[in-house]
């Protein structure tokens, strides 16, 4: 261990060490630095702060991208459907079905007249399929669940955004827009549709049906979809509507629709249910029986402000959409709060 110095031989040392004076410059250089701003000597400012508004905008992309990855992962439409039997021995490609089976695209389920079994419909839904049916698991989008239902019946529980559950029927395509529903086609290949929850569109060609829960609408092949009608409507009355639907009724066929359709009441219920009839057949009907439903319909439910009579005979389409509002509001999804609307056009948009 080295001996520590004595302070007083270290100040001997530092005696005898030669002094030298420093150079001018580095004087000048330190009076400089004294002389100069505070600011001069400080640490470099810190980089400037990202804006707030940029901050807000970055949380609601990633709110919006993981809620838009969430809900196509929920609907996305799977590949194959699990199916369980109810009753009998429903058949996939002529092999009876188990507990562990799953109806594939493109295989088809059938059942005879004493079977019926249960297919999930992916994450969204419900559709049993009832006795002498035979249903396809067709190939949709990336999120459209497909079926054909060449014969049979389907009772739907659907509960998810509108169009993603689709079935098609040799005369009509049926679209689920959030709803429960029955649906039928006979031998001959003609459906009839009975919703009980929400609202369904029948879409063959061009033409289109709107109905509403509460409602009937039948569809024959080759045809346009049929008027929706109150499933108590007698049996006159809707042949009569059957053949306004094809342009070969006349106006002692809309007086007997007229008097089968309830009057003037106080259940509202009732008078929407015969308006919404009413509302597709002004539609319908040639322009000299247009007058005779535009009548009737105004007795069953006033027009609203903004709709006039001759706007209406003249099938101007924002009052015709502002009167079919106001008959049922829960039919319309323009009755819906404004977000609710532009979500569900987001949706539409989206995956279509």
């Amino acid at each position: 261990m080295p001996q520590s110095l004595d302070p007083l031989d270290v100040e001997r040392l530092l005696r005898r060490l030669p002094v030298t004076q420093a150079p001018e410059s580095v004087w000048d250089g330190i009076q400089a630095a004294l002389k100069a701003p505070e600011v001069a000597r400080a640490v470099p400012p810190l980089k400037r702060p990202v804006p707030r508004w940029l901050m807000a905008a970055a949380v609601v992309l990633a709110v919006v991208t993981g809620t838009l990855g969430g809900l196509f992962r929920w609907y996305r439409a799977p590949s194959a459907w699990a199916v369980l039997p109810v009753a009998g021995r429903p058949t996939i490609a002529g092999a009876a079905l188990t507990s562990a089976d799953q109806l594939g695209a493109g295989e088809w389920l059938v059942t005879d007249a004493f079977s019926r079994a249960e297919l999930s419909v992916g994450r969204i839904g419900t559709a049993e399929v009832g006795p002498n049916s035979r249903v396809q698991l067709d190939r949709g989008g990336l999120t459209q669940h497909r079926l054909t239902l060449e014969h049979g019946r389907l009772q739907v529980v659907i509960s998810a955004p509108p169009r993603l559950f689709l079935v098609q029927t040799p005369s009509v395509l049926a679209t689920d827009l959030g709803c429960a529903y029955t649906l039928e086609v006979d031998s001959a290949g003609a459906s009839r549709l009975h919703v009980t929850a929400g609202w369904v569109e029948l879409k063959q060609g061009d033409a289109t049906s709107l109905v509403p829960a509460g409602l009937v609408a039948e569809v024959m092949v080759g045809e346009r979809p049929g008027t929706p009608y109150p499933p108590e409507l007698p049996d006159d009355a809707r042949m009569a509507l059957r053949r306004l639907d094809a342009g070969t009724g006349n106006v002692a066929d809309l007086d007997v629709v007229f008097v089968a359709l309830h009057g003037p009441s106080d259940f509202i219920t009732l008078r929407r249910q015969s308006g919404i009839t009413l509302w597709h057949l002004l539609q319908r009907v040639p322009p000299g029986m247009r007058e005779g439903v535009y009548q009737r319909l105004a007795e069953l439910s006033a027009p609203p402000a903004g709709v006039t009579r001759e706007g209406i005979l003249a099938l101007q389409r924002p009052m015709l959409e502002r009167w079919r509002r106001d008959l049922s509001p829960m039919w319309s999804e323009e009755a819906q709060a404004w977000w609710t609307r532009v979500a569900r056009r987001l949706w539409e948009w989206t995956i279509n």
